[in-house]
């Protein structure tokens, strides 16, 4: 698959209150698509809100457009940033919990994309006027549909299945495992019980999956009454 490559700008200044536009446009080869906008609200109590609004603009791209595609990965995407903080929550390294939050999509299905921080801007010049107002909400990741629910894929979950299963690749590992979910025979083992003493809203259960004839694998699930997660895998 040749590289994709999505760019990405954000204005330091609000352009309303709360409110920071994003430019955007992608590269296939030679071939550039527009240069369009998304104006980002968002409300957060950490310094520099642009660069949370650059996030969010680029986790809206990549999970609920098909600019780069559909149902694709991190494989052959490569990102073009304005703010090194996007980098930074990818690998792991900010101390910002709502970078830290709306970054989890970079560090499970798009942890082998790469991201540079690009120093020109000059190509936001070619803005055709075509511009997005999102929040948040608009930005949720999507839950893998299966028989027992919407189910979340925590980064430590993919990273033992990679581990257990010899998987060269967190992005291949995340596709698979989402895969595995979605198409095994699924067995109780451990039904639901409270996670910790204290917490009643907070349970635990573990399932096997079976699919075609290969090993089964263990998987654990901590729910609370809003998401359900898978919090590691067992094989």
């Amino acid at each position: 698959m040749p590289l994709t490559i999505l760019e990405t700008f954000v204005q330091r200044e609000p352009i309303s209150q709360n409110q920071y536009r994003v430019f955007f446009r992608t590269q296939n080869g030679d071939r550039f698509s527009p240069v369009r906008a998304i104006d980002v609200s968002v409300i957060t109590f950490h310094d520099e809100p642009y660069k949370l609004a650059e996030l969010l603009a680029i986790k809206y791209v990549l999970l609920h457009k098909t600019y780069v595609g559909v149902n694709r990965t991190g494989k052959d995407l490569q990102l073009n940033v304005s703010s090194g903080a996007i980098r930074k929550a990818q690998k792991l390294h900010t101390t910002n919990s709502d970078m830290h939050l709306h970054a989890r999509f970079l560090q499970t299905r798009f942890a082998e994309a790469s991201i540079k921080v690009a120093r020109r801007t000059d190509w936001i010049t070619l803005f055709n006027g075509e511009v997005e107002d999102i929040s948040p909400n608009d930005c949720l990741d999507p839950p893998i549909k299966t028989h027992i629910g919407d189910i979340h894929l925590t980064r430590h979950a993919v990273e033992r299945f990679c581990e257990r299963m010899s998987i060269s690749s967190i992005d291949r590992a995340w596709r698979r495992l989402s895969k595995m979910l979605t198409s095994s025979n699924w067995t109780i083992k451990k039904p639901q019980r409270p996670l910790r003493e204290g917490k009643p809203n907070r349970t635990t259960e573990t399932w096997a999956l079976i699919r075609d004839n290969t090993p089964a694998i263990d998987i654990v699930i901590v729910r609370n009454p809003k998401v359900s997660r898978v919090v590691t895998v067992i094989a």
